[in-house]
């Protein structure tokens, strides 16, 4: 944790150099100097870290050291803030420049005596490494191996310890097993059962090592459990052992087999024989790297079952093989476990009472369907007898889970799946603390914070020249789902994800984490009280506060406005307005802010990269032009934006995401920053737009559209709203200047589509609405390759006959048709749209019939039908003159959202 920290201040400094932000040579000398002690400490941090369990002293140094870095980095900062302005030319700036220049060598002078004191502090506690036994490690190599010998026996598996409760298992076990044993359509090398520690991996393989269909089904089986500490040798042997049941004598000429020797007999044995082998708990892919020479993955029958809480090693394992993902119990399944294990092991005269019960389904309730939290539970509670007992578990049992004397399971296995992470994912799982219990967290918000925290490295973890931060933080995001820390709340159509929650126990263990770290502070508040709340010893970093569900009436101050709060880096609140806008401007080093109203003191948050805020009306955001470093600004939630400076915008050098409110009053022409980092604009009034570049200046959008000379490299997503306009708009000139976008949204009328070699090849998803087209769109559209969402809405197309080519839309998924009006008829030819799997026609009350090429959509999966009249519903009815061109799609969902009862149908038909 320390470590990542420090790394991401080493990167801070570089940034700073490179930007010269600090360019008086005394200075930039000695942060290159502490820039270079930092990575030295940085390798010691590495082995501190994982060592940090072994006693008190060894904790306080890793402590001390991260906040060394953090006060590092806030004289940097600090010296930024004074010199920032600095720059610009002109006569007008010449004598207050002139004036800076003594403010200037003050500050460095200044800042050369903090740094001073930072390595002394430096050298300090590095004069302590020998009395604590801290060693360098290289930061090239993996994570540490600091696990005690005592965790690593808790986590050792066997196969025949075998329990007999699989509640909500018989579903999974059933397909596992048939993926194992079954002539199926694809034979499957590897069956890899994925998720978060805790849902019953290892239980699960157990019932299918043991399944009577397995044991007859496979010549000879073994199982391996991997863990953290992979053995290679030692897996080899024992599976070996497993598989020929070997005498003394051969056992020991097993021993003494070279590696060589020993991986090719194993490898023999698995393709003369049907075996199965179980590799229970492996962590990493590197141990399956060492591992797979003993393993035949072709030209055998020999199964591999596998666990992992990385579905992504999974994947590198055997990218063909099957994955299992293990879901969370539902409430049935969860109660039915916990009675179970409870009335399991208590005595016949100790049953369970009714009051017991219900106070039992609450605490089930808090476990929210890992088996591991309620078998831990269940096993607590099966040794209390008396109903006031029960209370007071009832009472603890957050303590119950984190704090027992013996280490819970539960604790444990959250404990493993944080140490396993990186340490550029530790600091992005614990940033998910933020977010109260049940949140869905948009993946763009939250990416956008990581960026803004600087918790992605600007050089590091890029796979390519074009690719963004947030594309790393996408992939940081993914890698998290993978290791079943994080849970996928809604996916896109193109499978990106769209929003994510955690566990609540995931959660509390990342609260608690970020606690004791000192990286987060979480304020949880009610509607009845406001008291004042304790802040922990120390600087805080960053503060979350939340309320209930709905916004309280009263704002809430942050207890006791002291100095603890002035080095905030994040400060997000939730469903509570704070009571003292004032105090914002406290927070000079503030670079991530969502709140639920807007202050014109936010315009002393120069180091503000991400703002977002949450208020009904907002009479003007004149403020927000000091705001330099501005990365992200979401005003989306504002329903009406006043005063709106035409030039508000302008100076946002660093602004990447930029959303408006559908209604805002905007004076002049709005001018917008460098269009080189500009990667998304929403509801963006293009028709009054000017679009600030480097090399071209100002220009007029094209037809009033788009700047001459300007490309946006990094635009990705782009909403245009002008649907108030009466007069068409050219668009093509602002297609052509996005090369790189994947979504696009255009509402209000245009001339014409541009053609198709003029629209961006990265074209994913598009959105048309009231753009009244009056040629089809179809012909142009269907020539994108890799267009995979296509919306028609309101009166795009104004047109009476649409046609879909052959081998048109290659790549569509998803196509939405709504409210065009004028359509009568739709033709689609054999060969278009062929992975087409969602259909949706909705109010296009003209529209006679489906189109006869809706028969060879082979995989279309879902078609949706809303008011769209009598007479074309009942030819698709069973029996009706269109039931043909539908009969092969699983599921016909028929509604009218206008009447007070839906009328729906659903079919499952067999190919």
């Amino acid at each position: 944790m320390a470590e990542a920290i420090v790394s991401i201040v080493v990167q801070r400094l570089a940034d700073l150099l490179i930007q010269e932000a600090i360019s008086l040579p005394e200075v930039s000398k000695q942060v290159k100097q502490l820039q270079d002690e930092l990575k030295l400490i940085q390798s010691l941090l590495k082995d501190a870290d994982a060592r940090r369990n072994e006693g008190e002293s060894v904790r306080q140094w890793v402590a001390d050291m991260r906040d060394i870095a953090y006060d590092a980095e806030d004289i940097i900062e600090r010296y930024a803030l004074k010199v920032g302005s600095r720059k610009g030319g002109g006569i007008q700036n010449v004598l207050k420049r002139f004036v800076c220049i003594l403010r200037e060598a003050k500050a460095s002078y200044q800042t050369r005596s903090d740094i001073g004191e930072i390595m002394k502090k430096i050298s300090t506690l590095s004069s302590h490494l020998q009395n604590y036994g801290i060693k360098f490690v290289s930061m090239e190599g993996g994570g540490p191996s600091s696990l005690s010998e005592k965790i690593r026996k808790q986590r050792q598996t066997y196969a025949h310890v075998e329990h007999n409760v699989v509640v909500g298992l018989k579903d999974s076990l059933k397909e596992v097993v048939a993926c194992l044993t079954k002539e199926v359509k694809y034979k499957y090398r590897v069956v890899s059962i994925c998720g978060m520690g805790g849902l019953g991996k290892t239980t699960l393989a157990r019932k299918v090592y043991n399944h009577q269909q397995v044991t007859s089904h496979f010549d000879c089986r073994a199982w391996a459990c991997i863990s953290q500490r992979c053995q290679p040798r030692d897996v080899w042997e024992g599976v070996l052992i497993s598989l020929i049941s070997p005498s003394k004598d051969q056992r020991d000429e097993i021993r003494n087999l070279r590696d060589e020797e020993l991986t090719k007999k194993l490898f023999e044995i698995q393709q003369q024989q049907k075996c199965l082998v179980v590799l229970d708990d492996i962590w990493n892919v590197e141990d399956w790297y060492n591992l797979r020479a003993a393993f035949p993955m072709n030209d055998t029958n020999s199964k591999i079952l596998l666990t992992s809480r990385n579905e992504a090693l999974a994947l590198k394992v055997d990218p063909s093989g099957h994955i299992h993902k293990l879901p969370f119990l539902n409430d049935e399944n969860s109660w039915e476990l916990f009675q179970d294990l409870t009335i399991s092991r208590r005595s016949e005269e100790c049953i369970i009472k009714e009051s017991m019960k219900i106070l039992g389904k609450k605490m089930v309730r808090y476990c929210k369907g890992l088996p591991l939290a309620i078998t831990v539970l269940g096993g607590l509670l099966a040794t209390k007898q008396t109903l006031e007992e029960w209370n007071q578990v009832h009472r603890n049992v957050k303590s119950y889970i984190h704090q027992h004397e013996d280490g819970l399971p539960i604790s444990i296995v959250l404990g493993l799946s944080y140490d396993d992470l990186p340490s550029h994912l530790k600091l992005c799982s614990l940033y998910l603390g933020h977010f109260p219990e049940d949140f869905e967290i948009r993946s763009t918000m939250l990416i956008q914070m990581w960026v803004a925290e600087g918790l992605i490295y600007r050089m590091q973890h890029i796979e390519s020249n074009e690719e963004t931060l947030e594309d790393v933080g996408e992939r940081y995001l993914q890698a998290l789902v993978q290791r079943g820390m994080v849970q996928v709340g809604q996916k896109s159509s193109v499978a990106r994800i769209k929003t994510c929650h955690l566990h609540d126990l995931m959660r509390n263990f990342c609260v608690e984490k970020a606690k004791s770290e000192n990286f987060l502070h979480v304020i949880n508040i009610n509607h009845e009280s406001n008291e004042e709340i304790e802040a922990p010893i120390g600087e805080i970093r960053r503060v979350a506060i939340s309320g209930g569900s709905s916004p309280m009436r009263h704002g809430f101050a942050l207890p006791s406005i002291s100095q603890k709060y002035f080095h905030l880096r994040s400060l997000l609140t939730f469903s509570v307005p704070l009571k003292e806008q004032s105090m914002l401007r406290n927070f000079k080093y503030l670079r991530v802010y969502m709140g639920m109203h807007f202050t014109p003191k936010i315009n002393s948050l120069i180091h503000l990269r991400f703002l977002l805020i949450r208020d009904p009306i907002v009479r003007s955001i004149s403020s927000l032009g000091n705001l330099k470093c501005l990365q992200t600004l979401d005003l989306r939630q504002i329903d009406l934006l006043g005063d709106v400076p035409n030039d508000v915008f302008r100076n946002m050098e660093h602004l990447r995401h930029l959303y408006l409110p559908q209604k805002s009053e905007i004076k002049g022409k709005l001018q917008l920053p460098n269009a080189s980092k500009l990667q998304t604009l929403v509801n963006i009034p293009v028709s009054i737009c000017d679009v600030k570049d480097p090399t071209a200046g100002f220009d007029e959008f094209g037809k009033e559209l788009m700047p001459s000379n300007v490309t946006f490299n990094c635009l990705h997503v782009l909403k245009i709203n002008q649907h108030s306009l009466d007069k068409r708009v050219a668009i093509t000139p602002m297609v052509m200047s996005c090369p790189h976008i994947y979504q696009l949204r255009l509402w209000g009328k245009i001339e014409k589509l541009p053609e198709h070699d003029k629209i961006s090849q990265h074209l994913a998803q598009l959105k048309l609405k009231e753009t009244q087209l009056e040629e089809d769109p179809m012909l142009i559209l269907e020539k994108l390759s890799n267009l995979k969402i296509l919306h028609l809405a309101h009166q795009a197309y104004t047109g009476k006959k649409m046609i879909c080519s052959v081998r048109g839309f290659p790549q569509l998924q998803s196509l939405i048709l709504n409210e065009l009006n004028g359509l009568e008829e739709w033709e689609v030819e054999e060969g278009s749209m062929p992975m087409l799997c969602h259909l949706k026609i909705e109010f296009c009350y003209n529209l006679r019939m489906v189109p006869d090429g809706l028969q060879f959509f082979g995989n279309l999966q879902k078609l949706e039908i809303v008011s769209m009249g009598s007479s074309f519903e009942k030819r698709l009815g069973e029996g009706g003159e269109d039931f043909y061109k539908i009969r092969h799609v699983p599921s016909v969902e028929v509604t009218h959202p206008s009447e007070w009862a839906d009328h729906q149908f659903q079919r499952s038909l067999m190919l």
